[in-house]
């Protein structure tokens, strides 16, 4: 049989899906999404607008500037594929941005693949000093024994992060000199010894995680011979089963200034730096799990449902400076889930996690959802409620550095969910409305000291995306609307969009696929957070509020066979008018060239 199947899965869902080959977004950066926005460099640290809080109860180390520039396990795919399969992403850029990702899997019989993926970003950046350099490697494995009773899933990551603090720019007023060469625009910190394009100042991240879960199933099952008695098919219905999840990670955090400043750290008071001095920090948080559960099938009304419970346990390390903690932290959880299966069903969606001793007792995660599929033409609707209970990160409550020193006495952090959600696949539609109540909201403000509102914030918030298409037109329009009290340290836009005006179609007789257009984002002025290296994240200001001009791109994507590639021209809006500012003191790219291509190979 020479057909090729080739699907995949995640690790925290089991559905079979099929590889993506659409060319509508494949002009889009690969690493933020269409809400997010970075220090003005590709690869750098970047902020999303889209207020969507992390609902963990766990232990965490606090860096989340570099988030989206990460492999996460939980987005981790698992191929299977009858042929060895390749995917080969690069793109390259204006001032030698680069990206490059390569995939490869394959199948060494039936029911065991072996994928492996390794992704390279960076660029020297449009300003002085702001270089990037990232790393990251995956090596994923999964097995399903021939009788169908035991099921295995593996993963090992790498992620390393390096970016060089330029501080920003001396003055946004040379950005109104359009023939202004922006190499040549002062920024804050000073060059590396002996380098041409390095700062004495710099960030650094590294993360190693390996991920192994694997359940055996006990049930009936059964075996039948094929019709020309060559093979033998096992039939196998599971009842229940024992799951094991094994997963460690460990990750390591550096900041260093080589020449402070004494006026950059003017939080120290009169303090006076000699020439020898230098400004760093080591931060290591590393951790142990292990959970074991009962899985099985659960009937309500002749209506099965998946289930599951458990316990678990964790060993947590964290060290900084002086400051080092051990913790052992137990906890229970259980799942429960409906998915439907056809037209007017229901769906159901619970979970479940308790800490009861260690650092992290009383931290809880309670998720609930409903929803019903009612037809094709009117769509699915569902809501829920989540409620967490949670513990600020280390990087919050302890940090230290050989000249200073942040400690904090914190309370649990509290976050309340109540979601809404519309979804119309024949009419290319969707609603979200979400409300969240937060309780002692954690922040840094610009002294970089950690605080917590004592007040609860509201914030209400609702997302719509509505696709038209009109002959070979496509417009696809993303909308998004947050309201928040004033005077809180919390700052969101009111209203953002993100819309895409493209003219689709295939020609040469319908050998190519081309799409292309215009993406326009715009979002309305608010206070924006600042950036500070020396934390890798955002601080909260109250004092600046940034506005700037729609953020247009043109984009040529098109498709012949397996070849995919995209040419865009972003920024465009630079032309006409100075550079937006991302972050004060951080302007946007200028006018930039990309090419880019996906190329798939089939052995």
């Amino acid at each position: 049989n020479d057909s090729i199947i080739i699907y995949y899965f995640t690790y925290d869902d089991t559905t079979k899906t099929k590889l993506d080959s659409s060319i509508y977004l494949l002009h889009r950066s690969p690493l933020i999404s269409e809400w997010e926005t970075d220090l003005g460099n590709f690869g750098s640290a970047s902020k999303t607008i889209y207020f969507n809080p992390s609902l963990s109860p766990e232990n965490t180390l606090g860096i989340y500037s570099n988030t989206a520039a990460l492999y996460n396990v939980h987005q981790t795919k698992f191929y299977n594929t009858t042929k060895p399969y390749s995917d080969l992403y690069y793109r390259i850029g204006t001032k030698l941005e680069q990206i490059i990702e390569i995939v490869h899997s394959r199948n060494v019989n039936p029911w065991w693949n072996i994928t492996a993926s390794y992704r390279k970003a960076g660029s020297p950046g449009v300003y002085k000093m702001q270089r990037t350099n990232n790393d990251n490697l995956c090596v994923g494995s999964n097995y399903f024994s021939v009788n169908q009773q035991y099921k295995m899933e593996a993963a090992v990551l790498y992620n390393k992060t390096q970016q060089d603090e330029n501080g920003g720019v001396e003055s946004e007023d040379y950005l109104y000199y359009a023939n202004y060469n922006k190499r040549l625009v002062p920024v804050m910190f000073d060059l590396k010894a002996g380098e041409t394009n390095r700062s004495n100042m710099s960030n650094y991240f590294r993360g190693f995680s390996v991920n192994l879960k694997h359940e055996y199933y006990f049930g009936k099952k059964d075996s039948v011979l094929s019709i020309d008695s060559s093979e033998k098919i096992y039939s196998f219905k599971p009842q229940f089963g024992v799951r094991h999840v094994l997963y460690t990670n460990s990750s390591v955090y550096k900041f260093k200034d080589l020449t402070p400043d004494s006026t950059y750290y003017s939080f120290l008071g009169n303090y006076s730096f000699t020439d020898k001095d230098s400004v760093y920090t080591n931060y290591f948080f590393s951790r142990i799990g292990n959970a074991f559960s009962l899985t099985g099938n659960v009937t309500l009304n002749k209506k099965v449902m998946q289930a599951e419970a458990g316990y678990g346990i964790e060993f947590d390390h964290v060290k900084n400076g002086l400051f080092g903690e051990d913790y052992i932290n137990n906890y229970v959880f259980a799942n429960i889930i409906k998915t439907v299966s056809e037209e007017k069903e229901w769906l159901y969606k619970g979970a479940f996690k308790f800490y009861f001793t260690g650092n992290l007792i009383g931290n809880i995660l309670f998720s609930a959802q409903a929803g019903r599929n009612f037809s094709k033409r009117i769509g699915q609707v569902r809501i829920g409620i989540d409620q967490t209970i949670q513990e600020p990160s280390f990087m919050n409550t302890e940090y230290h550095t050989n000249f200073y020193s942040f400690t904090s006495s914190t309370k649990k952090e509290t976050i309340t969910k109540l979601n809404f959600t519309y979804d119309n696949f024949v009419y290319h539609s969707s609603v979200k409305l979400n409300y969240y109540l937060l309780a002692n909201y954690m922040y840094r403000d610009t002294a970089l000291i950690s605080k917590q509102y004592a007040n609860v914030i509201p914030v209400t918030q609702l997302n719509v995306f509505k696709q038209l298409k009109i002959g070979r037109f496509v417009f696809d329009n993303n909308l998004l609307l947050q309201l928040i009290s004033t005077n809180v340290p919390l700052h969101l836009p009111v209203f953002a969009s993100s819309s895409r005006f493209a003219y689709e179609s295939l020609v040469l007789k319908n050998k190519l696929n081309i799409s292309t257009g215009i993406d326009v984002r715009y979002n309305t002025a608010f206070t924006t957070d600042n950036y500070s290296p020396l934390v890798y994240g955002f601080v909260t200001q109250y004092n600046r509020k940034i506005g700037n001009v729609p953020r247009c791109s043109y984009f040529f994507n098109f498709k012949v066979k397996t070849f995919r590639a995209s040419i865009s021209l972003d920024e465009i809006q630079q032309l006409f008018t100075r550079n937006n500012i991302n972050y004060s003191k951080y302007p946007g790219q200028n006018f930039m060239m990309r090419f880019g291509f996906h190329w798939m190979f089939v052995n």
